[in-house]
Formats: structure tokens, sequence, C-alpha cells
């Protein structure tokens, strides 16, 4: 399955002869985009991108080749919540070598509005324009366009030049909001052998043609061939952001660049194209990486002190991972290189790498098979491994042999343990990285137990109103989720009145448990006025805190392929009590329905014993992707789940005795 999503989403585009052009003149903008209230091919878009164009060709600098960008957008604000769009970040490069860091120039831009029949144009000034700071090594320029309202038109052009002429930078045609026209172009003097690839579902016209390339080297000409590739899109959707979907951007159109070797005929020769055995080797002899994971006696005494000789292999690996958490605080910063260890301890205070670097020395020291596992996390994007490249690699966490099973782990994530990892880190493409062996891929995006299971006791009255007492125990990733809400709550009273708003009840003694091997415990008691009295009947929904009240797969069609976060368990467990002078007159069937080769399976059953009745509801998800193709099963599953959970116990009054 995941071998025809990845065929799919990596086809090449069809080549055209001709490329379709769209007229553009900076600085004039045509009445019809400026009276613009709606954009006809998606009525519902907040903004569109009128016009981009990006223009890559290679230059000659004093240090040699260079990579000269030339960008230039103009787009249109709809209605309010668009108006975000014009605040523009442009991340680049930046150390303290000018000759080694990228530079940003000849930034321009204006906003459009028209005012009394007459149009407006505001020019970007140095005033709307900030450098920021984002890493050591990584700035961004802020624009924020001035006199931005819906209605208005804003463009921008600028410059970037890089040094760095084996990268160049991925195009992305498309964004949250739709495209009316796109172009990328792209011309390679012939020293430089790309592997080019595309990626997404919309349809780009494509065309190539060989040019002759000028530069000036020390004053001299120097001529040579090159291929000029232009990619052009348009009227391009909208991706926005989905609840099932691990990162949309995953699945934008694009088009990406790999360098595979350098040539100069007659002089030199370079092959730059990798196996990831060779990304492996760069890592492991790189002062930021393989040479920070063998420090050893990083903290001897702390650590001696927290191992006891009657702990389990597990305990130990734990109380390992507890001392690092305790001794460095995370920095925020998620990274894949690693600055400085010893200094991280030192201070008290690093980076995801400096942390999980620690946590690996310390596993070294105490005996354990410890050993980096790298990866590109879920926000930024899949691997994808036919094609090795080092830029596709930003993060890496700890794996260990416990007792001879792998396990996993990640110094900075708060409240993660052993086999409980962020959901970001749950990939289904991870590498390890031994000292003593070849690397090898696992799959963390099933890993550990997740699971949520609520039990109730409650019953109801003749008026219609619950009352009871749950439990609610969560393991894995919902245990993590939920240590996240509650480190965020001021005080009790904020948490009970998130939950009372969750479940729309009225909650009282609430008690949040303490969690243990990423399992915690909730307790609280209720009241709910959810049941319906109608004379000698009450309607009522016996699963109480239903687990969803609506089918969240509405559409009739679809393009993505559907995601689910991790394999997970959800089970509600209800013991109702029926009041005195009622009885049961009616009930949902039971059911037992699954998807699929039982990779999803439901469970509803109702079963009365004297006067409680017993109602038990289980959902397992054990695959986590479908393909597009299988969504209309999918919709029709959980439609269907959304009625069991929407059905309702009827209850009719009895004559006394």
């Amino acid at each position: 399955m995941k071998s025809y999503l990845l065929s799919v989403f990596f086809l090449f585009t069809s080549i055209y002869s001709a490329i379709a052009q769209e007229k553009f003149k900076f600085g004039e903008v045509p009445a019809s985009d400026l009276s613009m209230t709606v954009y006809q091919e998606d009525t519902t878009a907040i903004a569109v991108t009128l016009y981009e164009d990006c223009e890559v060709r290679y230059d000659f600098g004093r240090n040699g080749f260079l990579v000269k960008t030339y960008y230039t957008v103009r787009a249109k604000v709809l209605k309010p919540a668009g108006l975000d769009r014009a605040n523009i970040f442009i991340p680049f490069y930046s150390v303290s070598s000018r000759d080694q860091s990228e530079q940003i120039s000849a930034i321009a831009g204006y906003t459009y509005n028209v005012a009394n029949g007459k149009t407006e144009r505001t020019k970007l000034s140095k005033e709307h324009i900030f450098e920021e700071k984002t890493s050591d090594r990584w700035h961004r320029m802020k624009i924020a366009f001035p006199n931005v309202k819906a209605g208005s038109v804003f463009e921008l052009k600028y410059e970037k030049t890089s040094p760095y002429y084996s990268y160049l930078d991925d195009f992305v045609f498309q964004s949250s909001v739709p495209v009316r026209y796109s172009r990328y172009k792209v011309t390679i003097p012939e020293f430089f052998v790309f592997r080019k690839r595309t990626g997404g579902y919309e349809k780009l016209d494509y065309s190539e043609k060989s040019v002759n390339i000028t530069f000036s080297v020390e004053g001299q000409r120097l001529s040579c061939n090159g291929q000029e590739m232009t990619f052009v899109g348009a009227n391009l959707p909208s991706m926005k952001s989905d609840n099932h979907v691990w990162n949309v951007n995953d699945y934008l159109v694009r088009v990406m660049f790999d360098l595979m070797s350098v040539r100069v005929p007659g002089a030199f020769y370079k092959d730059f194209s990798v196996s990831w055995a060779d990304i492996d080797k760069q890592l492991t002899e790189n002062e930021k990486f393989g040479k920070q994971l063998r420090v050893s006696n990083l903290m001897k005494d702390e650590l001696k002190a927290a191992l006891k000789d009657e702990m389990s292999s597990n305990d130990k690996v734990v109380a390992i991972l507890d001392l690092v958490k305790s001794t460095i605080q995370w920095n925020d910063e998620n990274a894949l290189y690693i600055d400085n260890v010893r200094k991280a301890v030192k201070d008290g205070k690093g980076s995801s790498a400096e942390m999980n670097a620690a946590l690996i020395s310390l596993l070294c020291d105490a005996g354990f098979d410890a050993y980096p596992v790298v990866m590109s996390m879920r926000s930024r994007g899949r691997i994808f491994s036919p094609f090795p490249t080092l830029k596709s690699l930003n993060y890496f966490l700890t794996g260990v042999n416990i007792d001879g099973k792998p396990a996993y782990m990640d110094a900075a994530d708060k409240y993660g343990t052993v086999n409980v990892i962020p959901i970001d880190c749950m990939v289904e493409e991870a590498r390890c990285i031994f000292r003593d062996k070849p690397a090898t891929w696992v799959d963390l995006h099933e890993l550990g137990r997740n699971a949520s299971r609520i039990n109730i006791l409650a019953k109801f009255n003749e008026d219609g109103k619950f009352t009871g007492d749950a439990q609610r125990v969560l393991t894995g990733a919902p245990c993590v989720a939920y240590c996240r809400k509650v480190d965020k709550q001021k005080s009790a009273e904020d948490a009970q009145a998130e939950m009372e708003t969750e479940l729309n009840a009225r909650i009282s003694s609430l008690e949040q448990g303490t969690p243990q091997n990423a399992s915690v415990t909730e307790r609280f008691s209720f009241e709910s006025n959810e049941a319906i009295s109608d004379n000698d009947f009450i309607y009522l929904n016996p699963l109480i805190f239903p687990y969803m009240k609506e089918n969240p797969f509405k559409a009739e069609t679809r393009k993505l392929p559907v995601e689910y976060p991790f394999p997970y368990e959800h089970v509600i467990s209800v013991n109702l009590l029926t009041p005195d002078g009622y009885e049961l007159d009616e009930a949902p069937d039971n059911d037992v329905t699954t998807l699929g080769d039982k990779q999803i399976s439901y469970t509803y059953q109702i079963q009365k014993v004297e006067k409680n009745i017993q109602i038990f509801q289980r959902i397992i998800v054990r695959q986590t992707l479908y393909p597009a193709m299988e969504y209309e099963h999918i919709r029709d599953f959980w439609a269907h789940i959304a009625d069991k959970n929407n059905a309702q116990l009827v209850f009719k009054r009895v004559a006394k005795n």
C-alpha cells in the first residue's frame, strides 16, 4: 500500500512543447484583479495567488559558483481571514562568514487598494522589513505589507544569492490558497548534473531546452552549454490542513533537485551521488554528530547514583532517561546536529540533539547498546528512501536494546518514555545508525500501545438528568497529550471548566492522576441533562459521552489518502441503572463491523442484567494509512459508527403494582 502511494506521489508529469504564459508587469495590476471579490475557481477562498514566478540560474563570484534566485509574487486578499498572507517569511542560511552565508537583496513591493474609484498604491518601505534570527545558522526576512485589508492586492519581488551551488531549493507550487499561475524556471550549466523529481497530484506543464551560458571568471569569459527547464502550474487548487493527513505538504505539487555529480571536461570530476551507507558514514564522522555521541564519563557520579543493582534493564533505562531530563532543560530547538553535549550538561540547557546525545552516551556508559535513530519529522515531510539525500534528515532520537529487544525514546519529550515518542517522530522510515554494524530502517509509526478507556457508572431520573462517576485511563500517545493539556491549565477550576465544555456536563470531584509507565488515570463525577423526558418515555444516548457525534468524512470524493496519527484502541463501558417505574422499551442492535481485513474494527454491545443496562463500545484502528481509492468505504464505515454513537435507548414508564 505504501509503495502504491509513493509511486503515485512521485510520478513525473507529461512533457509539453508549449508552456502557457501569463502577462505580468510588476507595478501594474489589472483592474479585473483589483475589483475581484470572489475567486471563481474557488468561491470559498480567503485569498488567491494571482501570479508567481521563480527563476534560478548560476553565476560566478569571487569564490566560485553562486546560485541566484529571482522571485516575484502577486496575491489578492479576498476575506479578513486571508490577511496573514501579506506577512511573508524568507528563510536563509547565515553564519559569521559572509562568503558562506546566503543574502537576500533587491526587495521591492506594493500594496494596492481601490478608494473612491481610484487605485491607491502603498510602497513597501524599510520599516516593513525585518531580519530575525531563528537559530544559530538560520535567519529569516520578515515582510509585513502595509495597508492590507480584504480586497487588497500586494506584490513582492526579491533576489537571493547562495554560495551553495550544489543545493537547489525545492519549489512548491501549491499552498493553503488557490494559485492561478505559477512558473519555475531553472538553468543549470553542463558542469552540474542534477536528478530532478516532481511530487503531488496536480499536473504541471514542462519544457526543456539546451542553451548557451556565459560567465565572467576573473575578467575572462567562460562559455558552456546548459539546460533550461521550465515548469508551469495553472489553476491549482488550495491544499488545506486535514485532520486525517499527517502533513499536507507531503502532497503539494513541487519540483526537487538532487546533485549527482560535478564535471568540468578534461579538468575535474566529482561524484555527489550517495547511498544511505554514504550518508551514515558522513554523519558518523561529522564533528557535530557522530563524534559528539562518543563522549564517555559524561555524568559519572550522577549515573552511578541513579542505578541500583536490583533494577531491571527497563527500569535502568528509564532512570537514565529521567536523569537526562532532570539535568538538561530542552531549549525548544529540534535539531539533527549536536553543538556541544558537555556544554549542554554544564549549562543545564540544550537542544533535542544534545539531550539525545547525552542519553546515548550515558546508556553506553551503563553497558547498553544505544544508537541514534535519524529521520525526517512528520512536520517536515516524509523521507523518500529510494533517493538518498542528507538534506531530508532533520532530527534524531535514541534507540537502545533492552534485553535483546529494540526500544525508542526522545529525551527532549517531557512526558515520553520507553517506546512512547512524540507523534511528530512516529514516522514510517527512520534509520538506526549503529557503531559496529550496518544501519537499518525501522518503522516507528506503529510504536507502542495507544489506548483510551472510559468506565462510567451512572443513573438517571424521570426528569432525564444523568448523574454518575467516571474513570478515564489513557495510555501511550493519549497519555502524553493529556499531560501536555494539564500542563497548560492554570488551576483546578480551569481544568474543570475545560472538561465541562468538552463533555457538555457539570463536573465535580475531578482527580487528575500522575502518569506512571506512560499511563494516567483521571476520575470525576458528573451531572448531565442530555436525556429527554416525554410523558411516559425517556430517550437517552447510553454512551453518555459518545466517541463521535458526526462523521468526520463528509466529502463525496477525496484526492488525498486517509492517515490516522497512530494505531489506537478506544473503549467506552457504561453501567446504567434504570430508575424505579421504568423499563427498557427499545435499544439499538448489537453490532460488529470491520473495515478491510479487520484493520479497523467496531464493536457495540448492549445487555440487560436486572435493572442494569450494560453498554460496551470498542474501536480499534490497526492500519494508519489508506489510499484515496478506499475513501468511499472509509466514509461509509465511519458514518455507520456515527449513527451508532447517536443511537438512543427508550425507557417506558410502567404501571405501579
